[in-house]
């Protein structure tokens, strides 16, 4: 109802008689958000709720808490263990094409299971994952069965767990007329199996921290939250990509230098054409091929990352190494050609 709603709204933007805002705890959030995706609100108070969040900023408990009341309503596929979930932003990429789907494809091919989670693109945004697959031919569906068959059979699948809803759509939409990134991309990302092995991307600035216990609080024990270009799971060419990694709950700084791993470019990655889309689809295409490029470098690495949470390596530097191996046997093309079929 619009009164429950708003206490929430009192509690995190202060309310008119001038009190102090303040953090919500884990219940209360996701109290607060369940009440959002079950339509509870005026449109006014879901983009006022959504826009004191962004301005106070979203603690690691209220993404907790946010994260688990949409947890709950989801029905996910059962994982094998050495599965590893990679959570993209809405936001897609802009500036250069992504790559995830080539670095999911190598890492499947090498040996770890690689379900893509992914969401409709946000208007006016950049060219996601999601996006891709379906230019080349694939699909990507909300069926847990039909996923669990899918990584059964060919070792990487793509699928959507949130947005079905009407609760969902509504806070979509709302998002996109204020034209602020707020908590439902957020949420999006962080909507995952419990205790799936977790790749998350963040946004630059100081937030690996604040990501980090969120995603330990929800009860991943081996994840990487990665600041990769644009926000991506993409990492980096020419400069450091920072991150964070948890291991068996514990949470270290991770540094990819890709020249400590063989790897060079002189820059990042370029559109190859002038429609986004389509040097998505040029970009993995040459990088699966195998031809030299930064499209092929920054693949390696981001299968690496993938590699190495499958604990399929020892470090990064041999997980590169099996990711160049299933491209240049050509397991690693057939592998995205088997997902497109299915």
């Amino acid at each position: 109802m619009a009164d429950s709603l708003r206490r929430w709204i009192r509690i995190v933007g202060g309310s008119l008689a001038g009190s102090s805002a303040r953090n919500l705890s884990t219940d209360e959030a996701a109290d607060a958000f369940g009440l959002l995706l079950e339509g509870e609100g005026t449109e006014a108070q879901v983009a006022a709720f959504c826009t004191a969040m962004r301005a106070k900023g979203a603690s690691a408990d209220e993404l907790a808490g946010f994260a688990k009341a949409s947890r709950e309503r989801v029905s996910f596929p059962q994982l094998s263990p050495k599965a590893v979930v990679v959570s993209t932003s809405r936001l897609g990429k802009s500036h250069s094409p992504p790559l995830g789907l080539a670095a999911a494809a190598m890492a499947s091919a090498a040996g770890a299971p690689v379900l893509l989670q992914v969401a409709p693109h946000a208007e006016g945004a950049g060219v996601t994952i999601g996006d891709l697959v379906v230019r080349m031919g694939g699909k990507f569906t909300a069926d847990p069965k039909n996923i669990e068959a899918q990584l059964e059979h060919t070792g990487l699948a793509c699928w959507q767990a949130v947005g079905i809803g009407d609760g969902w759509q509504r806070l979509w939409r709302i998002e996109e007329e204020v034209g602020l990134r707020s908590i439902p991309d957020t949420v999006c990302k962080l909507t995952a199996p419990e205790g799936v092995r977790l790749v998350v991307p963040a946004m630059p600035g100081p937030v690996l921290g604040k990501a980090g216990d969120a995603v330990a609080a929800l009860g991943h024990q081996r994840a990487v939250v990665m600041q990769g270009m644009e926000g991506s799971v993409d990492p980096y060419l020419c400069e450091t990509t920072r991150g964070l990694f948890l291991a068996e709950g514990i949470k270290s700084p991770l540094r990819l230098e890709p020249m400590d791993l063989g790897l060079f470019g002189d820059s990042e990655p370029a559109q190859l054409h002038e429609d986004r889309l389509e040097a998505a689809v040029l970009a993995t295409k040459k990088a699966l091929a195998g031809v030299d490029g930064p499209e092929l470098q920054v693949s390696l690495l981001g299968a690496a990352i993938l590699l190495r949470l499958a604990d399929l390596s020892r470090d990064f530097a041999s997980a590169v190494a099996l990711a160049r191996d299933a491209v240049e046997a050509g397991a690693a093309s057939r592998r995205l050609d088997e997902m497109l079929a299915e």
